[in-house]
């Protein structure tokens, strides 16, 4: 049986060294020329991809009809032939962490695509879970989510902290739970915190510095509960405090 959390304890382990992910490093590494030079790999049109992805796969399955892989890094294969794909692109765009699609016009509808977020994943068979987008160069491109619940929402790893985004997530019912699946996804959780007034949790083996202050650390081998729907489940390998949420 699930355990609940524990009490809050004020004293915080000794961080632990930065690990090697074996994921590329950010693109504010490379150099700035690369910026907006387009891949020799994307096909003529409109959209395209710079030399500065870190090939994280977020357009990819977002709009696998517009993107693929093509020596390790995304490029455009096809442009979008119709509506539907061309906002698909264009989400892919706004979720890029490191704003590394664009396209050769300016995308007239690039406002009104970005109040789409958060974006229902499949409302008849997983009503209620959305997609924030806006995926976080700090966390390697890593998927952010939104869990909405009548007991309170959860918020599972962070995106790049946006206020048009934060706006449509407090319309949504704000959230009660950051959850933080593991050290390296944690992005602007400072920002969002601050911003939604909301619980932060991560495993105590993987707080470090920058998140010394969440609220909630768990301790131990779980699992552990936040409510009657949602277990969390220790899962180390990636990271030692690496931590799954069941719903």
């Amino acid at each position: 049986m699930a355990s609940s959390f524990p009490k809050y304890r004020s004293a915080c382990p000794v961080p632990s060294p930065t690990r090697n992910t074996g994921r590329k490093a950010p693109a504010s590494v490379t150099v700035a020329s690369s910026a907006r030079q387009r891949r020799s790999q994307n096909v003529e049109g409109d959209f395209f991809v710079d030399k500065r992805c870190i090939d994280c796969d977020t357009c990819r399955w977002m709009a696998p009809e517009t993107f693929t892989r093509i020596d390790r890094q995304s490029a455009v294969s096809r442009q979008p032939s119709h509506g539907e794909e061309r906002i698909k692109a264009l989400q892919a765009l706004l979720s890029c962490p490191t704003g590394s699609i664009h396209t050769e016009k300016p995308a007239k509808e690039i406002l009104e695509v970005q109040m789409t977020f958060p974006l229902p994943v499949d409302e008849q068979k997983l009503p209620g879970i959305y997609l924030c987008g806006f995926h976080s160069e700090k966390s390697y491109g890593a998927a952010p989510y939104l869990i909405v619940h009548p007991d309170g929402n959860i918020l599972v790893d962070s995106p790049r902290y946006t206020k048009k985004l934060a706006d449509k997530i407090k319309i949504l019912g704000g959230v009660r739970y950051m959850f933080l699946t593991h050290k390296d996804d944690v992005a602007d959780h400072e920002e969002w915190s601050k911003h939604l007034n909301c619980k932060r949790i991560l495993h105590s083996r993987d707080v470090e510095i920058t998140t010394a202050d969440v609220e909630m650390q768990l301790y131990g081998d779980g699992p552990w509960n936040i409510g009657t729907d949602f277990d969390l489940i220790h899962t180390p390998g990636h990271t030692e405090g690496s931590v799954c949420l069941y719903y």
